[in-house]
């Protein structure tokens, strides 16, 4: 990526939270003057109103794509944006661009979601061009040097002003002819310009009396009544003859087969066309290679819930006039008023239907026997376009899958654990990986027999893949060898806990097919990243170091990876002697997590998060280097750093956003054992500027209060302050009722660790509900941590959770991408104000 784009920004349009963060976060530090972000094309729409100069864009195309399409049409055809780089994002499962049903845009690009950060910052580097110079619009002939078809049209005369070369082609007239004429009469009714400065649409023309389909996108021009029109439409095939011969052109490439399908529908005047293809096993639905057109709220016809589709299904052809398609009784063709059908089976290379083809007009088909004829031909060709398909599908999943328990293999595996170090190396955050090995499993292979072994495999691919988060990966590593990459991880004694949990849930007597019962264990193996290596390879070693540890202290149970004393004691007496500079060496970073509120999603707070960036070392985890903080008492400095920090941030923020944002900052055991804690805080609080009641502290539900005697009085003198006192990692400790009701806390934040396993583990989703109903009945606020999928949102609105913090929402963010955010909800928040 360039050092420096001069004056210029990109504009994301995704309504993919997570993928609009990814894109966020990865161009955010790459210095553009802006990062502009739209949920929908509508909201593009009203940024582009604003004439920003942008330096590239990305567009996410969700089916129906004709708003997004239009969208990228109309910058193509832009002379402002017309040479800014347009990359599609592509929704997961998306057909892809160019075949039937999928997206067909003039983009430089594509990604798939979920969105990769190296591939869109790949892209990014290929793709970047110079700002886009613009066109003096006090020519009379710019309107020629549009790549697209374009008219110039006064909506108050209903006439056309100006038309370049490329419209004249489409039309098939001449610019004497065509300017002066009725646009309606041309091109149809335009549509409305709205808001947002500009208008999609589709019309239909008759140029020589032949009918096509056009889309129309008009933008404001020269102000009162001009309108700039931009038209789109595939050429038309000469003869059916020609049309199939150009599919067969294709091959079986997918994105070659819809220009064709459009010139079809067009050229036979179609106003319906499906292609349904099943999909086999258990799915209900059938997969959609062509939709045209759709519901008014952009979704499918169910065609494959007719009778005409079982019965064509079936092996039977149909071809129908008026009488005939009323007597369907099909509520949706009535809808759209068609008056003649033809629908035929999609068949493979054998005799057995594959899925239906079904077309449809208004108008009575007068070329009926030559329209099935082609459907036959074009219904043989994607048949075995789906065949091919799904063989290249389920030959990538065979490559990358253990065909037995239907895990990810060693290749994939290998690929994962490579990706987690990347994304951990620019984080500075924890994973681990896990080493599961069964204890005495050649012993079952060779007494029972191998499709009990096979069995066996199955039941505890099942059970692994239970126990953790859909964000970790298991996988069946060799013979009865599985690995685990956990992500995302604060504490090592999370991944502890989940190893308990996983020698408990395989312990569990099993059930065979033949009804007898066979009892399994099994030995784990733990290595941290980056602590017990930097690179997969070293991963791996020390977690099967440490599971072989945990086999001879006698198997059915887990051990965490341990370096030679002497290695492991001098590699931390060096790492604490750089972190006693940390501080004066600048090397200190605070990071800031979004709080949010549960029901509207605004921001409403951050956690700081503190993250230590060594010149050679790169960014060192804080579950690495914070053990050694506290042991060493590196922690009490450490602490008021980051407490001075976060008021300093927040002061600002207030000031520059007026809204009124909290900032939650951790207190350790140490610091609330220090005497002069309250006149700490209180320091930084007045040299600051911060309010109290705008600053939270955290303290662990596991700090003892016998351990602290003064604990309840030191938190009360802090409360006297105006500052909040938080309940964190709630449910992790011992507490009584008791001591939580005494305790002065404000707020209790549900730990990670069961917020995670909502969807996984009913236990810890009880424990959620129980935390919730008390902390509520108590009249404190309840604030879940680690949320990650919309499913953990759902389940947490459900229950009354009042605020919520993961990285559903977004990761912890450096100091100056933090603000970005909230300059970013200003601009939103003004723009929906305006409407």
């Amino acid at each position: 990526m360039p050092e420096t784009i001069h004056n210029a920004g990109v504009l994301i349009v995704a309504s993919n939270r997570d993928d609009r963060r990814v894109l966020f976060d990865s161009f955010d530090g790459a210095e553009f003057e802006a990062i502009y972000t739209a949920r929908d094309v509508a909201q593009a729409h009203a940024l582009l109103a604003q004439d920003p100069e942008l330096a590239l864009i990305f567009v996410e195309f969700i089916d129906p794509y004709a708003e997004a399409e239009g969208l990228c049409r109309l910058l193509a055809g832009h002379p402002r944006w017309r040479l800014v780089p347009r990359v599609g994002v592509l929704p997961a499962g998306a057909l892809p661009p160019g075949a039937p049903g999928g997206p067909n845009a003039p983009v430089a690009g594509w990604v798939r979601s979920p969105i990769n950060a190296a591939e869109a910052m790949r892209q990014a580097r290929e793709l970047m061009a110079p700002p886009t110079p613009v066109v003096d619009r006090s020519d009379a002939g710019w309107i020629e040097q549009l790549d697209v078809p374009a008219l110039i049209v006064d909506v108050g005369s209903d006439s056309v002003r100006g038309v370049n070369q490329r419209a004249c082609q489409l039309l098939r007239g001449d610019a004497e002819q065509i300017t002066g004429s009725s646009a309606r009469a041309l091109i149809g009714h335009l549509p409305p310009v709205r808001d947002e400065g500009m208008g999609l649409g589709e019309g239909r023309i008759e140029a020589n009396g032949d009918p096509r389909l056009v889309g129309l996108a008009t933008v404001g021009y020269g102000g009162g009544n001009g309108r700039l029109v931009f038209l789109t439409a595939s050429p038309q095939a000469e003869s059916p003859l020609e049309m199939l011969a150009g599919m067969a052109r294709t091959g079986l490439d997918t994105q070659g087969v819809q220009p064709v399908l459009k010139r079809l529908i067009a050229d036979y005047g179609l106003d319906f066309f499906y292609v349904c293809v099943e999909r086999g096993g258990t799915e209900a639905e059938p997969q959609v290679m062509a939709a045209f057109p759709r519901t008014a709220q952009g979704s499918l016809y169910a065609v494959w819930q007719t009778e005409l589709y079982r019965r064509v299904l079936a092996g039977s052809e149909f071809n129908a006039a008026e009488d005939a398609v009323a007597r369907l009784g099909e509520p949706f063709f009535k809808q759209l008023r068609l008056n003649s059908v033809q629908a035929v089976p999609l068949y493979g290379e054998s005799q057995r239907a594959l899925g239906a083809l079904i077309a449809g007009g208004r108008k009575p088909q007068p070329r009926a026997p030559e329209l099935l004829a082609v459907l036959r031909l074009v219904g043989s060709h994607l048949a075995l376009q789906s065949l091919v398909a799904r063989y290249r599908s389920d030959s990538r999943f065979q490559g990358l899958h253990d065909s037995l328990t239907r895990l990810p293999n060693r290749l994939l595996f290998n690929d994962r654990l490579q990706s987690a170090i990347a994304e951990a190396g620019r984080s500075g955050e924890l994973f681990a990986v896990l080493f599961v090995d069964l204890d005495r499993f050649k012993t079952i292979n060779d007494s029972l027999g191998h499709s009990v072994g096979d069995q066996v495999l199955g039941a505890v691919a099942k059970r692994l893949r239970a126990t953790v988060r859909a964000s970790d990966t298991v996988s069946r590593y060799a013979g009865d060898e599985f690995t685990l990459i956990l992500r995302h991880i604060v504490n090592r004694e999370d991944v502890t806990r989940i190893a308990d949990k996983i020698v408990k849930v395989l312990e569990t007597p099993l059930t065979l097919t033949d009804g007898r019962e066979l009892q399994i264990t099994a030995s784990l193996g733990i290595s941290f990243y980056p602590e017990d290596g930097k690179d997969g390879e070293t991963l791996l070693k020390h977690a099967d170091v440490a599971m072989y540890s945990a086999k001879g202290l006698g198997r059915n149970t887990y051990q965490v990876y341990v370096a030679v004393p002497e290695e492991s004691h001098r590699q931390r007496l060096d790492l604490e002697t750089k972190l006693r500079v940390a501080e004066r060496n600048n090397e200190l970073r605070a990071y800031y997590q979004p709080q949010v509120d549960a029901q509207t999603e605004d921001i409403i707070g951050m956690e700081s998060l503190i993250r230590w960036e060594h010149p050679e070392l790169g960014l060192i985890s804080p579950g690495f280097f914070i053990p050694i903080a506290e042991d060493t008492g590196l922690i009490v400095p450490i602490g008021e750093w980051i407490l001075r920090t976060a008021c300093t941030d927040a002061k600002r923020w207030l000031d520059m956003f007026d809204v009124p944002l909290r900032v939650s900052v951790n207190l350790s055991a140490l610091q609330l054992r220090q005497p002069n804690l309250v006149e700490v805080v209180s320091r930084a609080l007045q040299d600051t500027g911060l309010p109290g009641d705008n600053l939270d502290l955290e303290v662990t539900e596991s700090i003892n209060i016998k351990d602290i005697p003064n604990l309840m009085e030191v938190l009360g003198q802090l409360r006297e302050l105006g500052c909040h006192i938080a309940i964190d990692d709630f449910g992790t400790g011992q507490s009584s009722l008791d001591y939580i009701k005494r305790f002065p806390a404000d707020r209790i934040k549900i730990d990670q660790t069961f917020v995670r396993n909502i969807g996984v583990d009913p236990a810890d989703e009880a424990i959620v509900r129980a935390t919730i109903n008390m902390a509520r009945n108590m009249n404190r606020i309840v604030v879940a941590e680690g949320v990650e999928t919309e499913d953990h949102l759902r389940f947490l609105r459900e229950y009354g959770c009042q605020e919520l913090q993961g990285y559903l929402f977004a990761r912890p963010l450096p100091a100056a991408s933090f603000e970005n955010l909230l300059n970013e909800r200003a601009r939103l928040l003004a723009e929906m104000a305006d409407e």
